[in-house]
């Protein structure tokens, strides 16, 4: 009997074509959707970027299934979306953090809540549209999470809290792809979604306003405060923690002989933001907690690697020591902008070695 794959489809071109290439390659294949959230009709939807998890995306998803010949299934989410990925977004920006919230999604929905549905179906394993690789390593008798051959779209580093469990149950038919060949593969597909758009980075704020929509979550944390240079100075007034990051330059409004500023801390006990000079955005040492280990914990630590300490950033050279569920990482260059609550994620190579979310200390 063939083996079934689940496949998330969010109603996009690539778990579109995740789908029908399983499906060709012989695989038993069901379609599972996921309602996420709540749209608000008032929401205006920035640049003709689609969200996903929409009443839309469901029929698209529901559209696709159709045409590749493959059953189709909704499961509301919205509860536990709210709460494990929602509210962890808010709670996040309450204390100064600049949270990643795709990696709790996959983390408590995709890999987590999806998976174990995919199981009650009958799944013997879960496909995503991720571009990402996983072998198995005869030699070293483990699953490897590896980067995606488009650098441009490799999205390994939103994965690194997939376990060996996990890992052994999960298909990435995107892997080798590149974006451009993805497209060319939905219009031989004859799938209607060839020409979407890419999915908005926060699907449950199309319209792209975080400011707006935290707001009306926690509207303490708008109060106005002080700027502060790196000597305590209050040099201006801002407009509530959460409408600021660390790195920011623009939309300070600051002048004067010590500028230009950047924002450098932000103290949401004192409700003030700390600024300073570019040189001071520069850390070499980096704190993370929620440690996962892709192959587990290495058994030389401390050792080297390479840290990516956001999406966007590029591999640097580092050292690491572990202890308990913590780690503390020395690069060899420092990095700019190291920002509480994104990923530090660890590399050796291609394999993903694990991760962490990164912390004030």
């Amino acid at each position: 009997m063939n083996k079934r794959v689940a496949v998330a489809m969010s109603g996009g071109v690539d778990s579109s074509v995740t789908a029908a290439i399983l499906k060709q390659k012989g695989y038993d294949v069901i379609g599972i959707t996921l309602r996420l959230w709540e749209e608000d009709e008032s929401c205006e939807v920035i640049d003709n970027a689609h969200a996903c998890c929409t009443a839309d995306s469901v029929n698209d998803a529901k559209a696709v299934a159709s045409i590749i010949g493959i059953s189709h299934y909704t499961l509301d989410f919205r509860n536990e979306f709210k709460n494990d990925v929602i509210d962890y977004f808010i709670k996040s920006y309450a204390k100064g953090y600049t949270p990643n919230p795709c990696i709790a999604c996959n983390k408590f929905i995709k890999f987590g809540l999806l998976w174990e549905k995919a199981q009650q179906f009958g799944a013997d394993f879960l496909a995503t549209g991720h571009y990402a690789r996983v072998i198995y390593n005869d030699q070293r008798g483990k699953y490897e999470l590896l980067r995606g051959i488009d650098r441009h779209k490799d999205q390994s580093y939103v994965l690194y809290q997939l376990s060996q469990e996990l890992l052994a149950h999960t298909l990435f038919p995107m892997a080798e792809l590149e974006k451009s060949h993805t497209r060319e593969l939905a219009k031989s597909f004859r799938l209607p979604v060839f020409n979407k758009s890419e999915s908005q980075d926060i699907c449950f704020i199309p319209d792209n306003d975080y400011k707006n929509f935290l707001r009306g979550h926690i509207p303490a944390s708008f109060q106005e405060g002080n700027f502060v240079d790196p000597k305590g100075n209050c040099i201006g007034r801002h407009k509530g923690i959460p409408c600021y990051t660390i790195g920011q330059r623009r939309g300070l409004d600051l002048g004067g002989p010590g500028g230009p500023y950047y924002v450098t801390a932000l103290d949401t006990v004192n409700n003030r933001v700390i600024v300073g000079p570019q040189d001071e955005l520069f850390s070499r040492v980096v704190y993370a907690d929620e440690v996962s280990w892709v192959e587990g914990l290495p058994d030389d630590a401390p050792f080297r690697a390479k840290g990516k300490i956001r999406y966007a950033a590029k591999e640097a050279d580092c050292t690491i020591y572990t202890d308990d569920n913590k780690l503390r990482v020395e690069f060899d260059i420092p990095q700019r902008a190291v920002t509480a609550g994104q990923a530090l994620v660890l590399y050796d190579g291609e394999r993903v070695l694990g991760g962490g979310v990164i912390t004030n200390d």
